[in-house]
């Protein structure tokens, strides 16, 4: 099962459909010209050295920035931080799915990635773009945030400013990006690292787990007789700690392989 959507659910059934139209779910070719294709190597700047940090698959990893600003990196993504990031120029790469808590300072903050750029001076937000998929969300928490295509539109480069409980939702394969609304609590549950999985079977399950963990789940066999979980919760758990245990519930084995889990009935 290929990623659909983020964590954040929307309001309305049209809202849903939208998401997976623009993420990936469903594309029309022809009807919109086709961004050209990046890569985090394109964005960085020539003579700068940057650092890397990586997220570990199927968990949460904190990252403090040199000007003690925050971020959490969700499964296998990769933040590059320019070695002259102090130097007014706190503008850092993502390639993945990241929540970041900006230090407020008369620098602007920018995320670039290969498919939009966030530009802040001090706020909380979630972007979700990776390289290797068309579909990229940013969902912003607190204050204020500016967002636009990080490549250049033969449509539309006009940015977008985000107040609390409203989103982005973008794919570069269709040059599109709009501006939704969603319901903030479930990111700050998102952020409390709580997952509660309820009525679950295992289509649901798989879809879950994906939104949660930043991961492609690919389901084989038959889970057809597979019982439904109907209650069950993990606190600051990793994606072996819940496949273990549902995987107990549900009868599935289960491997983790770089930044995908194959479920095996």
């Amino acid at each position: 099962m290929l990623f659909k959507t983020d964590t954040i659910s929307q309001t309305a059934t049209w809202q849903k459909t939208f998401i997976l139209f623009l993420l990936g779910g469903i594309v029309f070719t022809g009807c919109q010209p086709k961004a050209p294709e990046a890569t985090t190597v394109n964005l960085k700047t020539p003579g700068v050295k940057y650092t890397s940090y990586k997220g570990t698959t199927g968990q949460r990893t904190p990252v403090t920035l040199p000007d003690s600003s925050r971020v959490i990196l969700n499964s296998a993504s990769v933040l590059e931080v320019p070695e002259n990031y102090l130097q007014g120029n706190r503008a850092v790469i993502l390639d993945g799915d990241a929540f970041f808590n900006v230090t407020p300072a008369t620098d602007t903050f920018t995320v670039t990635s290969d498919k939009l750029r966030a530009t802040v001076l001090g706020t909380s937000f979630k972007m979700r773009s990776f390289a290797s998929q068309h579909g990229a969300t940013v969902y912003l928490l607190t204050g204020k945030i500016r967002v636009g295509k990080s490549y250049h539109s033969t449509t539309d480069n006009q940015p977008e400013i985000l107040e609390r409980g409203q989103m982005i939702l973008a794919n570069n394969e269709i040059d599109l990006m709009e501006k939704e609304t969603y319901h903030p609590e479930e990111l700050e549950t998102w952020l409390s690292d709580t997952l509660h999985v309820q009525n679950a079977n295992p289509m649901t399950l798989s879809r879950v787990l994906e939104e949660w963990f930043g991961v492609e789940i690919e389901m084989k066999g038959d889970a057809s007789k597979s019982p439904v979980i109907t209650d069950a919760r993990f606190f600051n758990a990793t994606l072996e700690d819940v496949l273990r245990s549902l995987g107990e519930q549900q009868h599935f084995k289960y491997k983790i392989t770089n930044n995908k889990a194959v479920i095996t009935f």
